[in-house]
């Protein structure tokens, strides 16, 4: 039996973001409980487990643009802040218009469709202590200098935002023919085929520069926009769209909003997709480079473990 939250309570620390917020346990549920309490019927309620992840952050993120009219919202709950008392003021009043509690998919249907617009709130790096907070996220044992090895390869390790402030991106044609069942595979040959081999002359073409791998995306979005969405990777970490659930999010359309809003979400997606992957952890905790190529990029990863066993070591001696 569920039991509603005390609407005269307090924070004892601050609830949101990695490496922006304290997120204490006890904290974290209270506040996934108020968002459970003013969310409409339509969304899909929050696991009260104390944890703060990828579509807590998103709440918060969208209660502070919709509610608080908020232009660069932070995705901080302070216990004295301004965000804590209008969430605590809606709970008191029934809750909040429906209309005021968008998930990103809903937002970018109706004002910011998902591949023409970008969201970023201007948060496109990440600080050390954003590391540090993922690393004990991942448990003890996983070295920040692992967690950057991994940035460092999949996105050069400075930022997972391009030009225009859209995410890093890269369209694999062979994953969009396999969630189409072959649909566009006469019609579209250059959105729509199956695997040749890793980065063959048509995906050099599809993902020449950044600009030109937003309009290929967008080309496929056109013939299924699920499909489509699912066949990129996105941000830092380069994460496949189909890994939404993986990384703690409901549907691909929320993944892809929240990969276009900061780098702090791509971290999140990222501490989310290894916490599922148990061999990925362990591998990373014990440096086994071959093991985290194979469960990071799949068995055909090339020379991914020596990349990554590159990063790592330069980023040792630097130290």
């Amino acid at each position: 039996m569920t039991t509603s939250p005390d609407l005269s309570g307090s924070l004892g620390a601050s609830v949101g973001s990695l490496g922006k917020a304290s997120n204490l346990p006890a904290d974290v549920r209270y506040i996934q409980q108020l968002f459970n309490l003013i969310a409409s019927p339509s969304v899909t309620p929050l696991v009260v487990d104390g944890k703060s992840g990828p579509l807590l952050n998103q709440r918060i993120v969208d209660f502070q643009k919709n509610r608080l009219n908020v232009a660069s919202p932070d995705g901080v709950i302070d216990p004295a802040g301004r965000t804590f008392k209008a969430l605590i003021e809606a709970a008191r009043t029934g809750g909040q218009p429906a209309a005021a509690v968008q998930s990103p998919a809903q937002a970018a249907s109706d004002k910011q469709p998902l591949v023409t617009q970008a969201t970023c709130d201007g948060n496109v790096t990440l600080s050390d202590a954003d590391f540090k907070q993922a690393a004990l996220a991942l448990g003890n044992g996983i070295e920040v200098n692992i967690i950057k090895a991994f940035a460092i390869v999949e996105s050069g390790g400075r930022s997972g935002f391009g030009p225009e402030k859209f995410p890093v991106l890269a369209y694999e044609r062979h994953i969009f023919h396999k969630y189409t069942q072959k649909k566009y595979d006469s019609s579209h040959p250059n959105l729509s085929a199956p695997y040749m081999a890793k980065a063959d002359t048509q995906w050099r073409i599809n993902n020449k520069d950044q600009a030109t791998a937003w309009q290929t995306l967008r080309a496929a979005y056109s013939l299924d926009q699920k499909a489509a969405l699912m066949s990129a990777s996105y941000g830092m970490f380069q994460i496949m769209g189909f890994n939404f659930a993986a990384c703690g999010f409901k549907d691909v359309f929320d993944f892809v909003a929240a990969m276009k809003l900061n780098a702090g979400q791509q971290l999140n997606a990222f501490v989310g997709f290894c916490s599922k992957n148990a061999a990925l952890v362990k591998a990373m905790k014990s440096r086994d480079y071959v093991g985290m190529a194979r469960n990071y990029n799949g068995p055909q990863y090339g020379d991914y473990d020596q990349r990554i066993k590159k990063a790592y070591e330069k980023l040792q001696a630097g130290q």
